[in-house]
């Protein structure tokens, strides 16, 4: 739905972009493609296409999700896929234990319970994709949709919900509806310095 970039929390997104990025903030993993509709930064307005992602509960912690879904990327997949930790990873072709291309930003929603989610590579369809051997891991997509973003920097989850309402407050002055809850998306691995992190708060809106 944008640019280069993606979907996050409450709503499908605690993005750690993963693979390929440094402490200082470098992020060489490859994003979904998105249309900028509207930018007033740090705010935006992008259309994007649908997305495949991997997801699994948050029911244990952030941390046991992200290793579950870490090892799906890694190999614990019908394919015995593995990820390489730079990027680019350039072969997508999974039906004979190739490797699966990270990209950023992971996602954790709120949706019907916390959920944290892979975007897989653009080129990858739900069909196409290598089943997970961890029932707690499943395949699923996100169907097109614009929304307003806020990007930020420093703790992801702790500025969230201050960033939520800046967002809120924004749109409303753009007449802008809301048409779901909030996502948030990290685009940075944990060990990245928290000024030079890149975060998001994505609400779905009103494509009209």
């Amino acid at each position: 739905m944008f640019s280069r970039a993606t979907r996050a929390i409450t709503g499908i997104a605690s993005s750690l972009s993963v693979t390929a990025c440094s402490v200082f903030g470098s992020a060489a993993a490859p994003e979904p493609d998105y249309i900028v509709i509207l930018s007033e930064p740090p705010f935006e307005v992008r259309d994007y296409g649908e997305l495949v992602v991997a997801k699994t509960a948050m029911a244990d912690g952030s941390r046991a999700a992200f290793s579950r879904l870490f090892n799906y990327i890694s190999g614990a997949n019908t394919g015995g896929s593995d990820i390489a930790m730079t990027a680019p990873v350039l072969n997508t072709d999974n039906s004979d234990g190739s490797k699966i291309a990270m990209t950023a930003p992971v996602l954790q929603s709120g949706e019907g319970g916390r959920e944290m989610l892979f975007v897989l590579p653009d080129n990858m369809t739900l069909e196409a994709a290598p089943a997970p051997t961890d029932s707690a891991v499943t395949l699923d997509t996100i169907g097109p949709r614009r929304v307003a973003v806020v990007q930020y920097s420093g703790f992801m989850a702790r500025n969230a919900t201050a960033e939520e309402t800046r967002l809120r407050d924004w749109m409303a002055r753009k007449n802008l509806t809301a048409q779901g809850s909030a996502d948030v998306a990290g685009y940075n691995p944990p060990w990245t310095l928290p000024p030079l992190r890149r975060n998001e708060v994505l609400i779905p809106i009103d494509a009209k």
